[in-house]
């Protein structure tokens, strides 16, 4: 009878699901890429949301978690809680938006700090000019935008969820 079971789920329920599942797709895609040019030649490397830091894959945690407090709460579990699943949901996927930021406020500089009128100087080898032939560029990769796109999400469909839950705020359903 799980199919009985599935009408049980509100559709603000299977928005915080989906988030849960695009974060854990996202997590396997690059969160953080760094990549160089030299005299022409690329090379570019990505670390995803397993290898980003704690930041990344709490992040990724926290929102599995706020799916399986969904998922228990809608197929008949049990939980003892002190406060409603709108509520610990809403907490879950906050977190994992402000985590997820500052994951990304914190991600290095390729540069390293270097300014960049001090970058186009070190093409400069006497009077040959190398010009553009030295890069180094950094950043957020697709994998942290879908998982905070994610996150996002799942805090909006919470808010909604206990905002229409209303009164029943600080009790569990």
């Amino acid at each position: 009878m799980a199919g009985s079971q599935a009408g049980a789920v509100r559709t603000l329920d299977w928005v915080v699901i989906g988030a849960a599942l695009l974060a854990y797709i996202s997590s396997f895609l690059p969160w953080y890429s760094a990549s160089i040019t030299v005299l022409g030649i690329d090379r570019s490397t990505g670390v995803d949301a397993w290898n980003a830091g704690f930041g990344a894959w709490f992040a990724v945690l926290l929102l599995l978690a706020a799916a399986v407090v969904v998922l228990v709460s809608a197929f008949g579990g049990r939980l003892t809680l002190p406060v409603s699943t709108p509520l610990i949901t809403l907490c879950l996927s906050a977190l994992a938006v402000l985590t997820i930021v500052l994951r990304w406020v914190t991600f290095p500089d390729a540069s390293g700090g270097m300014d960049t009128r001090k970058m186009d100087r070190l093409g400069e080898l006497g009077d040959f000019d190398l010009g553009s032939a030295f890069a180094v560029s950094s950043g957020a990769g697709v994998g942290l935008y879908l998982g905070l796109i994610a996150a996002i999400a799942a805090s909006v469909a919470s808010l909604l969820t206990l905002r229409s839950a209303g009164s029943n705020v600080g009790r569990t359903p």
